[in-house]
């Protein structure tokens, strides 16, 4: 994993000055000094996903889409003609280790905004040490409904759609025109898991579905043949899954496929990431995004600069997590433009007012940032994944999509953020 990214040579000394101060400890101090003593000091922003772990390949993802964006800004001058460089930390999942990432960031590296995150729970660690400081964390990946409600803060900006926003839509559409909606939730025991899980219950009942049991599932499911048991001795029509990252890929890589033909299974989120490198193992329903081929204007041209780049790589085919990141970043830089200064008042002020046309976002409907909850409302797309082993980056199928009100999470109308009085000052 890179530690930093740098692609204009005019800045390449200011890079290699930071990323020596990332891999070095007991250098850091003094040379964070010459390096902020330049007369324009770059914008560092520090990237912090688990690159280690069942994430690992989404956090790769989530920093290329970042890589993307900076690139577009460093090509015509920076942002404030400042150049823009990433650095890469690993927050790991331990919610307490990224907590003290964060503070050592802040506190000892100077960092200027966060961006990444992944998992919710990292994200709520994290973003509460952001807020401490006043520094902006944009949450560029992670979709707990809790990110965008409790855990939300008036330094934070959610750009991943929630799991409420997949479920409401996945619900209703497998619920549709059933006579029996009886419905077993499938849970993964955590943060992400429960929230998204409690969300699921209440679409259900608004669709007049019955909540018939629920499995639990442990993070690091060590056993999903018992798991598959489990389901199996609860008659359900249908089975709505709130499962993370690999998990998914080992679960339904013991699913008889013929279970998914007499049972509607639903995922409330399966990330490009969890499809492209198992594409022999089935899906049911599922919510993104985005994805590489999907009919919308700009699409054709942002896939094809991510395979000039990427394309020999493993993950040759850009999917939502990085559609997702670019946005974000992208989001932040142009914020600090239209602002005028990094200071974070400032930007937070352009960020609450982000909007977007449905042919930038190269989707299906405009989408908008939510004042009240810092969560970008967008186009939810329904998907399965039909195989194909010669050619998985055409196994995705879309089956249609919901817009940004018909997906609405309605707690978020009523998130309290911290005021700007009580959010310190930030000026990197």
């Amino acid at each position: 994993m890179k530690k930093l990214l740098l692609r204009v040579p005019g800045f390449a000394l200011v890079g290699l000055i930071l990323a020596f101060i990332l891999s070095h400890e007991s250098s850091r101090l003094a040379i964070i000094g010459n390096a902020f003593g330049a007369e324009h000091p770059p914008v560092i922003i520090a990237h912090v996903a688990p690159t280690t772990g069942r994430f690992s390949l989404h956090s790769e993802a989530d920093r290329r889409g970042a890589e993307m964006a900076i690139d577009e800004f460093n090509a015509r001058g920076g942002v404030l003609g400042r150049e823009i460089v990433l650095v890469s930390r690993n927050p790991t999942l331990d919610k307490n280790h990224a907590a003290q990432v964060a503070e050592e960031l802040i506190t000892r590296n100077k960092v200027g905004f966060m961006l990444g995150a992944i998992d919710s729970g990292v994200a709520a660690s994290m973003s509460a040490i952001c807020q401490k400081h006043g520094v902006i964390f944009i949450n560029s990946n992670s979709s707990s409904p809790t990110e965008s409600v409790e855990n939300a803060h008036r330094t934070k900006f959610v750009f991943d759609a929630s799991a409420a926003n997949f479920n409401r839509a996945l619900i209703e559409y497998a619920l549709a025109n059933r006579k029996s909606k009886r419905v077993l939730l499938l849970t993964e025991d955590d943060a992400w898991g429960h929230s998204s899980a409690a969300t699921s219950r209440f679409y259900i009942a608004e669709q007049g579905g019955t909540v018939v049991g629920e499995v639990i599932v442990a993070k690091a499911l060590p056993d999903p043949a018992g798991i598959l048991k489990q389901v199996a001795g609860i008659p359900a029509d249908v089975v709505a899954l709130n499962i993370s990252g690999d998990n998914q890929i080992m679960l339904f890589a013991q699913i008889d496929p013929k279970t998914l033909d007499n049972q509607s299974w639903v995922v409330g989120e399966v990330d490009w990431e969890e499809l492209y490198p198992a594409p022999g193992t089935p899906r049911p329903l599922y919510g993104i995004t985005w994805a590489w081929n999907i009919d919308t204007p700009g699409t054709a041209k942002f896939v094809a600069r991510y395979r000039k780049r990427y394309g020999r790589t493993s993950l040759d085919y850009p999917g939502d997590v990085i559609h997702a990141a670019y946005f974000a970043t992208k989001a932040l830089l142009s914020a600090i433009e239209r602002a005028g200064t990094t200071d974070n008042h400032a930007v937070i002020r352009q960020l609450e007012n982000i909007r977007w046309t449905a042919k930038e976002r190269m989707q299906h409907d405009a989408a908008f940032m939510d004042p009240v909850s810092h969560h970008l409302q967008q186009t939810i797309y329904i998907a399965s994944w039909r195989p194909r082993v010669d050619h998985p980056e055409r196994g995705q199928v879309i089956l249609g999509h919901a817009s940004p009100e018909q997906v609405r999470y309605e707690q978020e109308r009523t998130t309290q953020l911290e005021s700007f009085a009580d959010t310190p000052h930030y000026a990197p």
